[in-house]
């Protein structure tokens, strides 16, 4: 029987530097956040794995999948499959692994992928809709600086711009 609370440092370890290594380096300001995630999703994974109850795993890959959508270099895919790989590790570390327990391993990391999905598309369509407010704001803060630029002034056809309107003078 594979045992991956012996091998659960092993696994983070690997599995960090598969995610950190590779074309995904996270700022130096994140870098302790990262760690925490990808330590409680470790964790997580671990005990699933071995039939125990966790509270609070999804919030790990809430919170990892977070800083994830926030990297606009990464698709959805790209990111999610950071997490997949996790799986990929395990394999590598456990590669006699029986059919059964590769099946319990592959039905919790298709589990943890849509919980990853459903967080990362949540998450960018809130990053869209700030993006969005903001350039309301933006055309809002334009519409009255124009305005203002133009308040009292006439032209050759006679009309003042006003916010209702060209307004005959």
């Amino acid at each position: 029987m594979v045992n991956l609370e012996q091998a659960k440092k092993l696994i983070l370890d690997e599995w960090r530097t598969e995610i950190f290594g590779g074309k995904f380096r996270p700022p130096v300001e994140v870098g302790e956040y990262l760690k925490s995630c990808t330590s409680r999703i470790v964790s997580g994974v671990v005990k699933i794995y071995m039939g125990k109850k966790v509270k609070g795993f999804e919030s790990a890959i809430e919170d990892y999948m977070r800083f994830m959508a926030t990297d606009k270099n990464l698709s959805p895919g790209e990111a999610v499959i950071t997490l997949l790989n996790l799986k990929k590790v395990i394999l590598r570390i456990f590669p006699d692994m029986s059919m059964d327990e590769y099946l319990r391993l592959d039905d919790l990391m298709s589990y943890v992928a849509i919980v990853a999905f459903n967080t990362y598309s949540s998450i960018r369509e809130e990053i869209f809709e700030l993006r969005l407010m903001e350039k309301d704001r933006e055309k809002m803060m334009l519409e009255k600086s124009i305005e203002l630029a133009l308040q009292d002034q006439e032209f050759r056809d006679n009309f003042k711009i006003t916010r209702r309107g060209k307004e005959p003078i």
